[in-house]
């Protein structure tokens, strides 16, 4: 099984705390949590950069789209989920910003978050690495 190693970005101390049980299910154990973008960058800086991002959207302070634009300015992560309450256009429009800054957007996710929904985007993240690998071990 691919490890990866993830960044949890989300204000809401129950959400983060579900999240992080969700990955630890699907044996994900390499986990950063932060309630803040400012707890965001600090991880980073300690731990090094991740493969996936999943960012709350709408923070206390500083946004989430904040800490997307660094993640792609710094190469800090290779893919992206966004969490967010918020309406669609918003969403699209955050999406859509992440993507042209080169971060590859599995997809948004609807609060609350769902094991089954969360689950089909890290598979996502997964299958055309484990097909990269397969082929070139050919």
């Amino acid at each position: 099984m691919l490890s990866m190693k993830i960044l949890i970005l989300e204000d809401n101390p129950f959400q983060l705390m579900a999240l992080h049980q969700m990955l630890n299910a699907f044996r994900i154990f390499d986990v950063l949590t932060a309630e803040s973008v400012d707890a965001a960058r600090n991880a980073l800086a300690r731990r090094g950069a991740i493969d996936v991002a999943i960012c709350d959207l709408y923070m206390d302070g500083e946004s989430g789209l904040e800490l997307i634009s660094e993640l792609a300015l710094k190469r800090n992560a290779t893919a992206l989920i966004i969490l967010s309450a918020a309406a669609p256009h918003i969403v699209e429009m955050a999406a859509s910003m992440a993507r042209k800054q080169g971060l590859m957007v599995l997809g948004c996710l609807p609060k609350p978050v769902t094991i089954g929904g969360l689950g089909q985007l890290l598979d996502s993240y997964r299958r055309p690495r484990s097909r990269a690998l397969g082929d070139s071990a050919n």
